[in-house]
């Protein structure tokens, strides 16, 4: 890689000498064109030689992976379902309060009331 690197610097430096870029002495019809781009093949160039060469490394230096096993979990086991549970006192007592501000609010009718409030007393 590093003899890639080299001659490729090599090419580039002797095309910028026959092309004058380098010359100091050439004064007629001069321009500076031609540095960016000398400098962005030079630059591009060892960039690309960095990173081959740490890819090359990361490759040789890393261990074979060695095949990673599934681990099976047995499903949770089901829990019996609990029985309904008898409504308390307080639950029936708040429950009875909400319907109250919902007949003073006019929400629901006189009759809707009597049989929601007759429901909640049968749960008692």
């Amino acid at each position: 890689m590093r003899n890639m690197l080299g001659r490729g610097l090599g090419v580039v430096a002797i095309t910028a000498l026959a092309a004058g870029i380098g010359a100091g002495s050439a004064k007629a019809h001069h321009s500076d064109w031609g540095l960016p781009l000398v400098g962005g093949l030079v630059g591009g160039a060892g960039l690309t030689a960095l990173y081959y060469h740490s890819q090359q490394q990361h490759q040789q230096s890393a261990a074979p992976a060695q095949a990673v096993q599934p681990v099976y979990v047995a499903p949770a086991a089901t829990i019996p379902a609990a029985a309904p549970a008898v409504p308390s006192a307080t639950t029936i007592e708040d429950q009875l309060n909400v319907l109250d501000q919902l007949a003073a609010k006019g929400y629901i009718t006189p009759a809707q009331y009597q049989a929601r409030r007759q429901a909640l007393l049968d749960q008692l």
